[in-house]
């Protein structure tokens, strides 16, 4: 029987129509997709992007969580001391004497005139607060154990001494010129050293320089100290990179009492006593911060 050939009209009709479907199919899918991009099966998941590969520390690895990178900065917090196990006998917490704050940046943290604490000699004419003075003189023999010879340049500084300290700043500025003796004081308030800003007010504080009188951070003997310091109970009060959070500059000499327990967490995190203080504030207490 013989075959009756197509017609080219139709076939091309047929054509358009097939293509026209398929069209609509893949339009279909598209919009259907636009907000939340493709559809994702059960089992599968989502590409991780390049910077989220790194492996975090295991201790804070949660299972079954995609492993990222902590910013830098990145401070854990999660085995912050229980308040309650701060402080002493005569006060628990973060009121205890320990952690009198002190600093430049808030006027609320400035000393009183009348703030004369307990104070008892140690050596070379230096005093320090009664209450932690045996932990500074351990300190010191322990330096001096090791063959360092380490010297006090500095411990308590009363308020009366420091507004002498302010005047003679704001004199010095002002007689370079190009400043009005008012400008010239605001300029000091802004280094930190107005009246009752500087915590050697409080009799915790202490300065060290080697034997040749220097305080650097490569001096062997400071290098020494900030690595031990939180032995005896005190801190690197001043430490690099973290002038925001304390007002001053960095000084590798000055070192602060505040106990064992928080010295430890302190020079450990590389943080500063406001960080550790602000850990404690009602809703600031978090795993972690930058």
């Amino acid at each position: 029987m013989r075959i009756k050939p197509k017609n080219p009209k139709v076939q091309r009709v047929r054509r358009i129509i097939v293509a026209a479907v398929a069209l609509c199919a893949v339009l279909f899918i598209l919009l259907r997709n636009q907000d939340t991009g493709l559809k994702l099966e059960d089992d599968e998941s989502a590409p991780l992007p390049e910077t989220a590969t790194t492996a975090v520390p295991e201790e804070f690895a949660i299972p079954g969580e995609i492993d990222w990178e902590y910013p830098p900065g990145w401070i854990d917090y999660s085995d912050l001391p229980p308040a309650e196990e701060l402080g002493d006998e005569d006060r628990r917490g973060t009121g205890n004497w320990r952690y009198l704050l002190v600093n430049g940046l808030d006027q609320s943290n400035y000393l009183r005139e009348s703030y004369y604490p307990d104070m008892t000699y140690v050596e070379a004419g230096y005093s320090f607060q009664t209450r932690a003075v045996e932990d500074l003189k351990d300190f010191i023999a322990a330096a001096r154990a090791q063959g360092f010879t380490v010297s006090i340049s500095r411990t308590y500084l009363s308020y009366s001494d420091q507004r002498v300290r302010f005047n003679g700043m704001a004199s010095t500025i002002y007689d370079r010129g190009g400043v009005t003796l008012a400008e010239a004081e605001r300029m000091v308030i802004a280094m930190g050293y107005y009246p009752g800003a500087d915590e050697h007010q409080t009799g915790l504080a202490v300065n060290f320089v080697d034997e040749n009188g220097e305080a650097k951070f490569a001096t062997p003997v400071l290098a020494w100290m900030r690595e031990h310091c939180a032995e005896y109970g005190f801190i690197l009060r001043y430490p690099e990179g973290r002038e925001a959070y304390t007002g001053r500059e960095a000084e590798p000499g000055h070192f602060r009492y505040v106990g064992q327990l928080a010295a430890e967490f302190i020079m450990r995190k590389g943080i500063t006593l406001e960080e550790f203080l602000m850990a404690y504030e009602e809703g600031s207490n978090p795993v972690v911060a930058w």
